[in-house]
């Protein structure tokens, strides 16, 4: 084989031209991310992260692209971009992005959208187009980081040889190439491969039919056998499945359904007998899945890892569901219903993960301190001294603590309803033999050789009352970690076009001046001295704190250890 460079480059750049013309608005915004990066390295600036909606706006517009077409319904393409510009002036994107909101939509939602713009209804196209897309993105990495590798090679043996290595010009020059590999290079590589392999077939090679029908396959079999053997255990000994099994059961039944679209690829499959009746096959699985959550959630409540679980087991059921027929089995229905599935626990408030957690291991503790006798006429948690408890209750008080623990990390407000304004007394919920453990996670233990350290919680009481008035004429309500957080010893709020920054220490300050007291010690768990506490004010807003929480240490004294907003009011 004789290297033709000049067939080579005739063929780039064909590529590139096309690229150029089918691709113009995602090749311009990955060439203005590009440049954007490049400028602030080359100024010493902070990169906005906001510049992540150009990047992902690329990837968005090549899903129109792709989905509309030579259509009639490519005009939607030009205009495609322009929600990106109120995206990207969006204060709070960049806290967007580090959400679970924006990692189920960038990570999850994104490279769904990306497989379904093909509207491959038809399976074998469907995984076709699958093989296509990842084959594409693969090799435009490998392609696009071995010539920045050799180029680094080259730039950096030369500066060594020729002794200018410790010019500044030549570590900007590796990293810019750097950034202009990453951002620019890999998109324009991955775009000239899609187009060139457009609506082509693929087959397998040799060593994944290998891969697939001598390895994976005989894996798959065994540990259906290990299920069916599990599942008829269960049926002799008529017991429950234990709740874990549900993990492996969804990891069997993905690893399954992703053999049996790999099929596709091969004119002779060994195991075809198994895979065209997976989904009678994997029943039992399915009903093991189940069983084995609805046992978990009832035992432990939800967390936001089990709503996960939940959603994803829809979604296997439904890809089982419809491939029990293969007139309905299509794996493009199986990708716009779990689509449509994330979206909803994304952005329908109701089923946000973190609240469905929060309200059932709130139900959860509830139902566990009414067993115990715990909780009186009003809702509250009975706080008495409780004897030693014997092993079936210690059990149960210990999943009431479990319970709280997860409402006092998520919200805090929760345990105001329970009557908890204040977790001095909180261990004496507790059987004396588990009230010093208690007591090591209400209070924070300094390390050997600090002294005593304290920790004291208060919170806004429920019947609290504020409203807009003294010049405030603007009201945010509620407040999420979106566009307001405490970290760093310092409060960030961005709101309304305001970006308020107060140090931890002049906000403690201030708040003592407006209870009236010297220090923190001095502080009542009352009304008198809570609400005025809650309530910032200053010449610019007015913040109301649902609950902050004061820590002593030796070398500081007391400081702000974290809070939560409920409110905030801007003039």
């Amino acid at each position: 084989m004789v290297f033709d460079f000049k067939s080579l480059w005739t063929s780039f750049r064909t590529g590139a031209h096309g690229v150029l013309r089918r691709h113009p608005v995602e090749l311009l915004l990955a060439a203005g991310l590009s440049a954007a990066l490049v400028l602030c390295y080359e100024c010493d600036w902070e990169p906005d992260v906001r510049l992540a909606a150009v990047g992902w706006g690329a990837v968005l517009l090549l899903a129109v692209n792709l989905l509309t077409g030579r259509t009639p319904w490519r005009r939607l393409y030009w205009v495609a971009w322009a929600p990106l510009v109120p995206l990207a002036l969006w204060p709070g994107f960049g806290a967007w992005l580090e959400s679970a909101r924006g990692a189920i939509t960038v990570g999850l939602l994104t490279p769904l959208a990306l497989l379904a713009c093909r509207r491959a209804v038809a399976n074998r196209r469907f995984v076709f187009d699958t093989v296509i897309l990842l084959r594409a993105a693969l090799l435009a990495l490998l392609f696009a980081y071995v010539a920045l590798g050799l180029f680094q090679a080259i730039l950096w043996s030369a500066a060594y040889i020729f002794g200018f290595g410790g010019a500044a010009w030549v570590e900007h020059a590796a990293v810019d190439t750097w950034i202009v590999t990453s951002t620019f290079v890999v998109p324009l590589l991955f775009m000239m491969m899609l187009d060139r392999w457009e609506r082509s077939e693929v087959h397998g090679t040799r060593i994944l039919e290998v891969l697939l029908d001598w390895i994976v396959s005989p894996a798959v079999l065994i540990y259906a056998a290990i299920l069916y053997l599990y599942a008829f255990k269960i049926l002799v000994t008529w017991s429950l499945p234990e709740g874990g099994v549900a993990y492996l059961v969804f990891g069997f039944t993905s690893v399954a359904l992703a053999v049996k679209a790999l099929q596709e690829l091969f004119g002779r499959r060994i195991y075809g007998w198994f895979y065209d009746r997976l989904s009678l096959f994997a029943l039992p699985a399915a009903v093991l899945f189940w069983i084995g959550t609805l046992r978990r959630v009832g035992e432990y409540g939800l967390t936001e890892p089990r709503v996960y679980l939940v959603v994803c087991g829809a979604v296997m059921t439904f890809c089982l569901a419809i491939f029990l027929s293969r007139r309905t089995g299509r794996y493009l229905w199986v990708v716009l219903f779990a689509m449509l599935l994330f979206a909803a626990v994304a952005y329908v408030p109701a089923l946000e993960p973190g609240r469905v957690a929060v309200r059932s291991q709130q139900a959860r503790a509830e139902r566990i301190a009414r067993s115990l006798d715990r909780l009186d006429s009003a809702g509250r948690l009975v706080l008495t001294p409780v004897p030693l408890a014997d092993t079936v209750r210690g059990a149960r008080y210990r999943e009431l603590y479990e319970a709280l623990a997860y409402l006092y990390s998520r919200d805090t407000l929760r345990l105001a309803a329970f009557g908890l304004s204040s977790t001095e007394r909180y261990a004496e919920l507790f059987p004396s033999d588990f009230a010093d453990y208690v007591r090591g996670w209400t209070d924070r233990v300094p390390a050997a050789g600090t002294g005593g350290g304290a920790t004291r919680f208060f919170y806004l009481p429920d019947d609290a009352e504020y409203a807009l008035g003294d010049g405030y004429s603007r009201l945010w309500l509620p407040c999420y970690s979106s566009w307001a957080e405490f970290g760093n010893d310092t409060l960030r709020v961005d709101v309304g076009g305001e970006r308020i920054r107060i140090a931890g220490a002049e906000l403690l300050a201030r708040q003592l001046a407006r209870v009236g007291v010297a220090s923190c010690e001095e502080l009542r768990d009352s009304r008198e001295h809570i609400e005025p506490l809650m309530d910032y004010r200053d010449a610019r807003c007015r913040i109301i704190f649902s609950d902050l929480s004061l820590e002593r240490t030796d070398s500081l004294g007391w400081r702000i250890a974290g809070a939560q907003l409920r409110a905030v009011m801007l003039r």
